[in-house]
């Protein structure tokens, strides 16, 4: 049986979402939500959507304090069709630089598929190469039935969901759409391998930064699990900086972790 890998410092960022910077695997509990509905009240909705389009693209520099150590790209490919919804095909890809290659290896990809119309995940696929290790997943939504299906190389399960679900990619593109305002909270619920988890998102100010890509005014958001679960156990802090515009794009995302701090820093922005 292959080891199931968790994903280094660096891609916590560019993740955004990823449970593991917040606690441990066995740490994380299924919550039950008042949303979830059975096929016959469930009701696809409608979002409405200012911010995101086929073509865009983003690369980010990965730092780990002053070092540069890989790159990363975040890009909505196309809009394709899943069991007869069109998705946005969102793909985020990472690896490390050639020189860290030596210390850890990183060659990693993820495609998300986000339902245009209600802006849920419909879809997720993971293929994850980190430093001889391997981990492969593929997660199916069926939001009317309000259930997921999760395969892995050695297992295959089915999991209860509450409605409009989000993976985590799709939750941080979700959160472009959303018109958000300094000072309010937003909340929804994403998923990770068999759990759900709950998701506060703060926003704290409007900040001007400077970024290899251009000057941006932007919200700085924090990520939280929300307080009532108690089992989670928080590692580190992560502040994401969007433009205050439709698009909302990140163009820098930071973290302070126990070996120091790490940056997505925003060098290319295409369509």
């Amino acid at each position: 049986m292959k080891k199931r890998i968790r994903t280094v410092p660096i891609l916590f960022i560019f993740i955004f979402l990823n449970p593991y910077f917040w606690a441990d695997s066995s740490d994380i509990a299924q919550t039950e939500n008042p949303l979830q509905v059975s096929s016959q009240t469930f009701i696809w909705r409608k979002v409405e959507n200012k911010s995101l389009k086929t073509g865009e693209k983003l690369v980010f520099s990965l730092k780990w304090n002053f070092v540069t150590a890989g790159v990363a790209e975040m890009r909505i490919d196309n809009i394709e069709q899943v069991n007869g919804r069109s998705a946005y095909h969102i793909i985020t890809e990472s690896r490390s630089l050639p020189f860290f290659d030596v210390f850890y290896k990183i060659r990693n990809r993820d495609d998300s598929y986000m339902d245009t119309e209600s802006l849920c995940s419909l879809k997720f696929e993971s293929h994850h190469r980190e430093s001889g290790s391997e981990k492969d997943e593929v997660v199916l939504f069926d939001h009317i039935n309000g259930k997921y299906k999760l395969t892995e190389p050695n297992r295959s399960i089915e999991v209860e969901m509450p409605a409009f679900v989000h993976d985590s990619i799709s939750a941080l593109y979700y959160l472009r759409t959303m018109d958000i305002k300094v000072g309010e909270e937003y909340f929804f619920d994403c998923q990770s391998g068999d759990k759900i988890y709950p998701l506060r998102v703060v926003v704290h100010k409007k900040e001007k930064i400077h970024v290899p890509a251009g000057k941006f005014e932007c919200y700085v958001v924090e990520p939280f699990v929300t307080e009532n679960i108690g089992v989670f156990r928080a590692k580190g802090r992560l502040w994401i900086w969007l433009t205050c515009d439709d698009r909302k794009i990140p163009v820098l995302m930071k973290s302070k972790i126990f070996i120091g701090s790490i940056s997505a820093v925003l060098t290319e922005l295409g369509n």
